[in-house]
């Protein structure tokens, strides 16, 4: 099977293949790159499948760099502070790092679409009439602790969307979501 099919069913055997080819500790630097900071990396074979804790934030800023052709934007949550006559008295201006090339964000473009046209994104579509040009994938943890939903545009826009409890227990899914 294709890595698209493997990402737009979110099917573990890929992620397993591929990390297999690959050295954990190359993995844990590219995450670095996408801007995932959390002391709870570890390289390990098990590192595909998402064993280790990352914020809403790093996920997000992380899919900038798809959004953004390659270049990621660090978070920046003020961009200016003013006294309360309007004078300036610091502008702050966003991080902005390149991490993959512009074919890469192509790439990735095209196969975390297919997760949204026809995968376990496509609620997006068929639900919730979403439409228009935009990717993105679904994940969740062992008993459902986690749920998650990153997803950009191509036009520099990107979003995370993370439902769990802080005390890691399970949601209990009823009906459909």
């Amino acid at each position: 099977v294709t890595l698209t099919w493997g990402l737009q069913n979110s099917s573990n055997w890929i992620s397993a293949y591929l990390m297999s080819r690959l050295n954990p500790q190359q993995l844990v630097t590219l995450m670095q790159k996408f801007g995932i900071d959390s002391p709870d990396i570890h390289p390990s074979m098990a590192l595909c499948l998402g064993p280790c804790d990352v914020s809403v934030g790093e996920m997000v800023s992380a899919y900038t760099t798809f959004a953004n052709n390659g270049i990621r934007c660090a978070p920046l949550f003020v961009t200016r502070i003013e006294d309360n006559e309007g004078n300036v008295i610091a502008d702050f201006q966003t991080r902005m790092t390149e991490v993959i090339s512009q074919e890469g964000t192509y790439k990735m473009l095209d196969m975390l679409q297919a997760v949204i046209q026809g995968g376990t994104g496509s609620r997006l579509r068929y639900k919730f009439n979403i439409e228009g040009q935009i990717a993105g994938k679904t994940g969740t943890t062992t008993d459902d602790k986690d749920l998650w939903f990153c997803g950009y545009v191509p036009n520099g826009l990107a979003a995370s969307i993370w439902t769990g409890y802080d005390e890691n227990r399970s949601i209990e899914m009823g009906g459909s979501y």
